[in-house]
């Protein structure tokens, strides 16, 4: 930071950025926190699936990697073990998620390269494997899809359709 003649502060580029990082953080995390309200009013969930509790009630035929592919964010609903830290919309639920949401938010600010996510596709349903905070930052600024790595579940047991919404 540099000081102005008149007393008032101007922040350098990495300060501006850092703050706009913590912006979007804040926000997001305060629409998850509402969330939260709005669950609990309304009796809907508003938790991530847990891929472990699909596991537990089907049958797993085949699991096959279908690759790289662009996948609809709003697609992917669930996780492997991180349900209680970001909601159905990957809005951060847990304080513990901030260093890790700054740093994913300041490399996409910064053009930075990000590695694809892995996620598992059961159904018409994506639960998430790695890359939680970049599905975070991605839906947070407004991206649309997310590359990732998947792999496919073929299911013998409740369709997608009883995996809730």
């Amino acid at each position: 930071m540099v000081q102005a003649a008149a007393g008032t502060l101007i922040l350098g580029t990495a300060e501006r950025q850092s703050q706009a990082d913590l912006s979007l953080y804040f926000g997001a995390r305060a629409r998850g926190r509402l969330g939260r309200v709005w669950s609990m009013l309304t009796g809907r969930s508003r938790r991530l699936l847990d891929l472990a509790g699909v596991e537990a009630n089907v049958r797993i035929d085949a699991r096959y990697e279908a690759g790289l592919e662009a996948v609809l964010i709003e697609r992917i609903r669930g996780s492997q073990g991180r349900t209680n830290d970001f909601d159905r919309d990957f809005h951060p639920l847990q304080e513990h998620s901030r260093h890790r949401w700054l740093s994913v938010a300041t490399a996409w600010r910064q053009g930075k390269p990000l590695p694809p996510v892995d996620l598992i596709q059961v159904g018409d349903v994506y639960f998430v494997r790695d890359g939680h905070h970049r599905i975070s930052v991605a839906r947070t600024v407004g991206q649309k899809a997310i590359d990732a790595n998947v792999i496919v579940w073929h299911v013998d047991g409740p369709s997608d359709r009883s995996l809730g919404d």
